[in-house]
């Protein structure tokens, strides 16, 4: 693994862990006691605060992890951490019951535009240097920043990383190191950073962490002023794609100078803070609507599409009721742990879980096959719009010459070249990728083999296990069914009625062919269903010659779909 991607894995777990607290955070200055607890930043005795230490000044995104108390919360006593341990001292040369304090800022770069960041990790035991090189792809050749000794990472964004301390005194007596990773142009600033910050000098973020208290657990801050224009054009587009009841979150951006969030572990419970300080107290008075509407509107549409997928998965009525019952009784205790508090400018969301990481797993555990299923409904419903496609470009096919497509595109001597599915391109709005194949050729040319990697969407096979380019959808091709082999076939061949038989259906996953290929689903009539019945759950799609699509039951008797088979067989037909 490159040393580049190393890095970003490592951060997107710990950003990934921060917000899928997804209400937590910091409160900013003046928070009350909530429910008799403690004033969150005003306690007693003076705090210790988080300061500007290895806060660069243009910085406007900071996030600490202090992880170390977390080995001994309960929530952890089943995981295999002893495992996970040995694992990473293997894989990148640090022991994770070693790391103190993980701590990063984040900005842009005012020339180029591009991202930079600087990370510091405060580790109470020894790296093993041989190991992490090897992880990280390092540049063998040291380089010189200011006093500091450095080594590239390799990888597509520049980075370095330099041992800062080797024997670092820590406040409460430990000992250990220190090291940065991050952007070469943020190295000499943030290592020099102290944690006393003069306001005159500083940049905004290490002026506000300089108020704020230092806590276990997950700490973010997002410095919004200067950023507050680009966020909010983004933020509004996003929720434009959300419910309409959701739509005003994407004000929040706009009423917002400062998000702090802080998430951390307390016992078998998860507690969340969520602070969003206001560019007035106008704006705070805003936020505040906004959030508490929302979060009722959150579990309005949480619970309808939660029965919106019971309903569509078949499961027994008494089931459904169990599941949606159980559902609504753990939305109400998520609810009822969310207090929100509002202090002049600061608008805060607190909230400490009943669920632990046990029970949330219980809860995801009954409500995934709702879930699952209403995710296989969702995939019929996009197999049966391919097919209806499909079938569309079929009439139009024969609107325009008078007959169905043939079998296979041939050559002078009649010998199939490129499947149906090929000419048929054209039909569905795909002219210019048909223009791309060369129809003298065999679809196993090296140049229509190039060609056929563009997919089109329709012949993708929609949540089936199948090689890459390899399509389900099948024409009934036979003498007596569907599509003659290389014959013109016409609609006024189908004496048992358009409605009454299939041309376009689902074959098995292991039946699926490459899309060009001229290759179909070998039927037999003495075994019709061979090959069919399991593309989806339940059962198959089909498309009938009049255009319609149907879900056949994998049930089906086998007598009977032979006859929606055969093209003029002159069998009664009730189709199911």
């Amino acid at each position: 693994m490159g040393g580049y991607h190393s890095v970003v894995i490592a951060f997107a777990l710990v950003g990934g862990l921060t917000l899928s607290g997804g209400h937590s955070v910091l409160a900013q200055d003046q928070l009350i006691p909530l429910g008799g607890a403690k004033d969150l930043l005003t306690p007693s005795e003076p705090p210790n605060v988080i300061g500007g230490r290895y806060v660069h000044d243009d910085s406007i995104g900071f996030l600490a992890l202090s992880p170390s108390h977390w080995w001994d919360n309960d929530m952890f006593r089943l995981y295999p951490t002893e495992i996970l341990r040995v694992q990473a001292k293997e894989t990148i040369g640090i022991d994770p019951n070693d790391i103190r304090e993980i701590q990063a800022t984040f900005g842009l770069s005012f020339e180029t535009g591009q991202p930079l960041f600087a990370a510091v990790v405060q580790l109470t035991g020894k790296v093993d240097g041989k190991v992490l090189k090897e992880a990280l792809d390092l540049d063998p050749r040291p380089i010189k920043i200011g006093d500091h000794t450095a080594v590239r990472v390799n990888g597509p964004v520049p980075m370095v990383l330099s041992r800062l301390e080797s024997a670092a005194k820590f406040g409460d007596g430990e000992e250990g190191e220190i090291w940065y990773v991050g952007s070469p142009d943020w190295l000499i600033e943030t290592a020099a950073a102290q944690a006393k910050v003069d306001e005159s000098e500083r940049g905004p973020l290490p002026i506000r962490l300089a108020s704020l208290p230092k806590r276990d657990g997950i700490s973010a801050v997002v410095e919004m002023k200067t950023i507050r224009p680009i966020v909010s054009g983004f933020a509004m587009n996003a929720a434009a794609q959300l419910p309409h009841q959701l739509q005003p979150l994407g004000q929040l951006p706009g009423l917002t100078d400062a998000i702090l969030l802080h998430l951390d572990l307390k016992g078998d419970a998860i507690a969340l803070d969520l602070t969003l300080v206001g560019i007035d107290e106008s704006a705070a008075e805003q936020i505040e609507g906004i959030l508490q509407d929302s979060l009722i509107e959150a579990q309005t549409l949480a619970m309808a599409s939660i029965q919106q997928n019971l309903e569509q998965s078949g499961v027994s009525p008494a089931m459904r009721d169990a599941v949606q019952s159980y559902a609504a009784r753990i939305s109400a205790m998520v609810m009822e742990s969310f207090q929100t508090l509002r202090v002049e400018r600061d608008v805060t969301i607190q909230a400490e879980s009943e669920l632990s990481i046990a029970s949330t797993g219980v809860l995801v555990g009954l409500l995934l096959p709702a879930v699952q299923a209403g995710r296989q409904a969702a995939r019929r419903v996009q197999s049966s719009n391919n097919i209806k496609q499909i079938m569309l470009g079929i009439h139009n096919h024969h609107a325009a010459y008078q007959q169905l497509p043939l079998s296979a595109i041939a050559d002078d001597e009649g010998n199939p070249l490129l499947s149906w599915r090929v000419k048929l391109l054209p039909f569905l709005d795909e002219m210019e990728l048909y223009e791309q194949f060369r129809l003298d050729e065999p679809w196993d040319s090296e140049h229509n083999l190039q060609v056929a990697q563009q997919v089109p969407e329709v012949y993708e096979s929609i949540g089936l296990n199948v090689e890459p380019g390899h399509t389900i959808y099948q024409a009934v091709v036979g003498e007596e069914i569907g599509i003659r082999p290389m014959q013109t076939t016409k609609f006024r061949d189908f004496l048992d009625g358009l409605s009454n038989s299939v041309l376009v259906l689902e074959a098995d996953a292991d039946e699926a062919v490459f899309w060009t290929q001229p290759k179909d689903l070998a039927i037999d009539l003495n075994d019709p269903l061979n090959g069919l019945g399991h593309a989806r759950m339940g059962g198959f799609h089909v498309g009938m010659a009049d255009g319609a699509v149907k879900f056949i039951s994998e049930n089906i008797d086998a007598q009977l779909f032979r006859k929606l088979l055969t093209r003029a067989g002159n069998e009664p037909v009730d189709v199911p």
